[in-house]
């Protein structure tokens, strides 16, 4: 019936997605020297991967990237990253696109920073990032 019957692994959720028409203001302040990089949230993680809201336009259409978690505004605060794969994407408006990613390698920075947070999450927490694309050359 829905999507959370199908899933592998259960997922800890960050912030609920929203609704049908209703509209939820997200702003993801890029670095400097990151002004290509696609802003997004993280949605919910799983053993295998995880959710990303990201702006419909334009669509991700490249398969693999690299996940920068945005952590804090200060240049001293660490960037955790993660290979990751795009696995789906489906428009949840005209302006916002939900997307699944697999973690190309376990145990990265970011994973590891993601599931320390899950561990203490008593609240829905904004966890920003930007996704750069990666050539599969490169990947």
């Amino acid at each position: 019936m829905s999507v959370t019957d199908q899933r592998r692994s259960p997922r800890v959720e960050f912030f609920l997605v929203p609704a049908e028409h209703e509209q939820l203001p997200v702003w993801v302040i890029k670095p400097q020297g990151l002004a290509d990089a696609r802003g997004g949230v993280v949605v919910n993680l799983s053993e295998e991967g995880l959710q990303l809201l990201t702006a419909a336009e334009p669509p991700l259409d490249a398969q693999h990237y690299e996940l920068r978690l945005l952590l804090g505004e200060d240049e001293g605060v660490p960037l955790f990253s993660a290979s990751v794969r795009r696995v789906w994407s489906r428009p949840l408006s005209q302006i916002v696109q939900l997307c699944g990613f697999e973690f190309e390698s376990s145990n990265s920075q970011a994973e590891e920073f993601l599931r320390t947070q899950t561990a203490q999450i008593t609240a829905r927490k904004w966890v920003r990032c930007v996704l750069v694309e990666r050539m599969t050359a490169l990947a």
